[in-house]
């Protein structure tokens, strides 16, 4: 199927749900669309997400937006949300069941979701995941050795007696190279030889020396018939299948324990992403990314390529995939938590624009990954060859880094790779109103995922954003007093002059709020005012790169998850204008009424006298 025509089929999907809001001036518009967007970050995005979220859901917004798009770790909550609401699909009032105490006391504790709990639990969870980590390595090594036995008996059986001859000479003449190396030209004045011609020399010594070693380790059992390792490495490699025998699967279930389960841990079944949509809340787009590192590739030949790939109830795919259903073969297994982890798979040999090749090697080869493979939707095979794929080849294309978009199975990892912000889908389906929650790393604020998504929607999109307030110069804290002017900007959306017009004219507000503390919030003595038990102290105090401390730091304690979950909170107040502490709030806000009060933010004065929460 191609993009317009997935894009369509979700609007009818999403159509039927608005029929319920059609008293609402904003839903008797036909095709006007309101998208939230939650960036990547880890459990630094999950935690302000969770916050912000929590203040939309409170005054109806989250129920009345068509989209929700995440990415990364804006997955985690993503997935929170969604299967709190397929749970409730059948309650009269689904959203009043998010973000309850006994959720909210959950997923603290859960805040370092890795190894949650503590004493002696933490240190079983540390245990856990140590382990993990070290089976993941060894068990990849069962087709890597296999495989290497293989090549070398074969090679042994070819060469035969010859290689007891040359393997003294090889090592003498090695040992002369790396000699006339270390000692000739590490003299600063010596050149008797060509740099690039020795380095030519020493990269043809090096495979010889691989090859002799690999037929080396075969002198010892000369009579090993090479059907023996032929055979272990044709049936290893329909077993040792990434999906399951790499991190993917650790990650995933700790994903699931913290963000998916019922309240007090019910595991129950997993959630197949195709059964998802119900019609209950925002439709949810999911996002990662396609990996494509293959130099000849047709589709995107020269580069270590990438594309968006969706994940998501009705459809999967990319355009260089094409897409297929979700409830098609191969698809029709992977389940909502699967499908986060796979948005939020930061660990991966591929890192789409970002790949290194070389780095993609030494990953691969230690089975350092937590991207995940899923079937081609434009290759189509019989269902036993999706199956029982034959997983080597697929490995070693990998560790090569010769992927591309012709084999059956394709690799997908963190969408945050190719633009971590969650908007790009929300811009391919012209919404309207658009807003985006910032939670990434961003210490020195120099708001490169947003100029990411500002150049990308240009080029692939032709859509233009232009923003009415200066982003740098209001939400970059000034140097002098260490806080920023304003929590978030607006911009318009358009198609870019000079367009062809094979479609209405795209016009629109996106609202760009950015994870920063304002002055007037004091983070003193915090209380938590559902419990009224716990307080958190002067946290920025003491952690100054609050709020963005790295992305590596996945292990929050509940001080730090309380200093994010709060932050959410505030720019979610600010956004709405509201100050949270007020009495007599409305208990419901129209998405018309927030647009237009949005809308009309056209300059830097205006937007700085917006009113906002001065806890």
């Amino acid at each position: 199927m191609t993009l317009g025509e997935i894009i369509d089929a979700e609007w009818r999907a999403v159509s039927e749900r608005r029929r319920r809001y059609q008293d609402e001036p904003w839903f008797k518009e036909p095709r006007r669309s309101f998208g939230l967007a939650i960036s990547g970050g880890g459990i630094r995005s999950a935690t302000i997400g969770l916050g912000f979220l929590a203040v939309l859901n409170r005054f109806g917004i989250l129920e009345r937006a068509d989209y929700l798009s995440t990415v990364s770790g804006g997955g985690y909550l993503g997935g929170h949300v969604q299967a709190k609401l397929w749970r409730e699909r059948q309650a009269p009032k689904p959203f009043n069941s998010l973000f309850q105490q006994a959720d909210l006391d959950h997923l603290r504790y859960h805040g370092d979701y890795l190894a949650p709990g503590g004493g002696w639990k933490k240190h079983l969870h540390r245990i856990r995941m140590a382990g993990a980590v070290v089976a993941s390595i060894a068990l990849n090594f069962v087709w890597v050795i296999a495989l290497t036995v293989t090549i070398a008996r074969l090679a042994y059986l070819l060469l035969g007696g010859l290689a007891d001859a040359v393997i003294p000479y090889a090592t003498i003449a090695t040992a002369g190279v790396l000699g006339w190396h270390l000692f000739m030209h590490g003299l600063r004045h010596v050149r008797l030889w060509s740099s690039d011609a020795l380095n030519s020399l020493e990269g043809i010594l090096l495979v010889g020396a691989l090859v002799w070693a690999a037929v080396w380790m075969n002198n010892p059992h000369p009579d090993l018939p090479l059907s023996l390792p032929l055979a272990v490495l044709v049936v290893a490699g329909f077993f040792t299948n990434p999906n399951l025998l790499t991190m993917h699967r650790f990650y995933r279930d700790r994903l699931q324990t913290a963000y998916l389960l019922r309240q007090g841990g019910d595991r129950g079944a997993p959630i197949a992403l195709h059964e998802l949509w119900t019609g209950t809340g925002p439709y949810p787009l999911i996002n990662a990314c396609l990996n494509v590192l293959g130099e000849h590739d047709p589709k995107f030949a020269g580069a270590a390529g990438s594309d968006y790939f969706l994940l998501s109830p009705l459809f999967c795919g990319s355009k260089l995939t094409d897409y297929a259903a979700t409830t098609n073969p191969g698809f029709n297994t992977i389940t909502l938590a699967t499908a986060v982890a796979c948005a939020g798979a930061a660990v991966n040999p591929g890192l789409g624009p970002k790949s290194n090749r070389l780095l993609a090697f030494v990953m691969a080869l230690l089975n350092l990954r937590l991207g995940y493979w899923v079937p081609n939707p434009k290759v189509q095979l019989p269902g036993w060859l999706r199956r029982f794929p034959w997983w080597p080849y697929y490995l070693l294309r990998e560790l090569l880094s010769t992927t591309d978009t012709q084999t059956s199975l394709v690799n997908i990892a963190d969408g945050g790779f190719i633009e971590n912000l969650g908007v790009f889908e929300l811009l391919r389906r012209r919404c309207t109103f658009i807003i985006v929650l910032d939670a990434s790393a961003d210490p020195r604020y120099e708001l490169s995922d947003l100029n990411n998504l500002v150049m990308r929607a240009r080029s692939e999109l032709g859509v233009l954003i232009k923003f009415r307030q200066d982003p740098e110069r209001l939400i970059r804290p000034l140097p002098s007093q260490g806080y920023s002017r304003s929590h978030f900007v607006v911009a318009d959306i358009s198609d870019m002059p000079g367009k062809e017009q094979d479609e209405p004219e795209y016009t629109g507000v996106l609202v760009y709020v950015k994870s920063s503390v304002r002055e007037q919030q004091r983070w003193k003595k915090w209380k938590d005012d559902a419990s009224g038990e716990w307080r958190g102290y002067v946290y920025k105090t003491y952690h100054p790169d609050f709020p963005h401390e790295s992305t590596a730091d996945q292990f929050f304690d509940e001080a730090q998850w309380f200093a994010y979950y709060t932050l959410g909170r505030f720019l979610a107040g600010d956004v709405l204008g509201l100050d949270l502490r007020q009495a007599g709030l409305p208990a419901t806000i129209a998405i018309s009424d927030l647009y237009q009060q949005l809308s009309a933010l056209g300059d830097e004065q205006a937007l700085l006298a917006h009113p906002y929460s001065q806890a």
